[in-house]
């Protein structure tokens, strides 16, 4: 009989994804020197499909008529989310994309009350004022008062990762889990796909960078992710896997100082304190 597993452990195992996610943020930039980011995200997101399947293919066959059109949907706010990111990761830095993908998190009750047509709450206020002005210190250069072009894009993804979690909470509980997550994660590929061999190059060979990005954002950052994050959710809880979640920028900033000598300077460093408290308190005066 398999033990269970404690709340501290499922909560380690979860840091251990934020660094996952984080990491890839220098390792996604510098494969994208030798690839289109949409061949890019297509071999990665298909890839990931078929690991997800064969290590999951009971869930996987429990795919229904509705899941699909619901797996679209989600599929479709990933498409949005992650294209932007990946393109804006070509003209910024993995950190500034690491803490500006974070700001999703803040974005989340402030979309979920415009849908809802209800006033945010003083908190949510709050929290997207700070996370803008730490968006501005890390984003803006000293003297100007224009958005980074890349930073744009990456924020523009955030919208997208913002709508999916809102989105992810309404469908999720009516549907298999992993069945939901493989129908998203197979659309994203495809769609992907067919946009990068229209209006990319296809490289003649893989780099060894390309490659060892495909192979960890595909099988570590996506799969096996997914698949850790939906076993070890029941031992703990929502709250407590987002808190821990919010070190995945910090994980961004580190791999890309050590890997890539970025440096994001006190104003930087400011603004990205900022993003990180915004998130943090969003998450805490969040309602279940």
């Amino acid at each position: 009989m398999v033990s269970k597993i404690s709340r501290t452990k499922a909560d380690l195992c979860m840091l251990l994804v934020a660094c996952i996610w984080g990491s890839t943020f220098v390792i996604v930039k510098n494969a994208l020197a030798d690839i289109g980011p949409f061949l890019f995200l297509g071999i990665r997101f298909i890839l990931a499909f078929f690991v997800l399947a064969v290590l999951s293919y009971k869930d996987i066959i429990k795919i229904r008529f509705s899941t699909l059109g619901a797996g679209a949907l989600l599929g479709f706010f990933l498409f949005i989310g992650y294209t932007f990111q990946t393109l804006g990761l070509k003209l910024t830095t993995s950190s500034n994309a690491g803490f500006i993908t974070g700001v999703s998190v803040v974005l989340v009750p402030i979309i979920y009350a415009l849908v809802h047509k209800k006033k945010p709450t003083l908190a949510t206020s709050l929290t997207v004022i700070m996370a803008a002005a730490g968006l501005f210190l890390i984003s803006v250069p000293l003297g100007s008062f224009i958005l980074n072009y890349g930073d744009f894009l990456v924020l523009v993804g955030a919208f997208g990762f913002a709508l999916h979690i809102i989105y992810v909470d309404r469908y999720s509980h009516q549907h298999n889990a992993l069945a939901i997550t493989g129908i998203q994660v197979l659309f994203v590929g495809l769609v992907c796909l067919a946009i990068g061999l229209v209006i990319e190059p296809v490289p003649a060979r893989l780099s060894f960078n390309a490659l060892l990005a495909l192979v960890i954002t595909a099988v570590f950052a996506t799969a096996l992710a997914f698949l850790l994050q939906n076993y070890l959710q029941k031992y703990s809880t929502p709250t407590r896997f987002a808190v821990v979640l919010t070190t995945e920028p910090v994980f961004a900033a580190l791999a890309g100082y050590w890997w890539a000598g970025e440096h994001l300077g006190l104003p930087g460093l400011i603004g990205a304190a900022m993003i990180l408290l915004a998130m943090f308190l969003s998450i805490l005066f969040r309602k279940s």
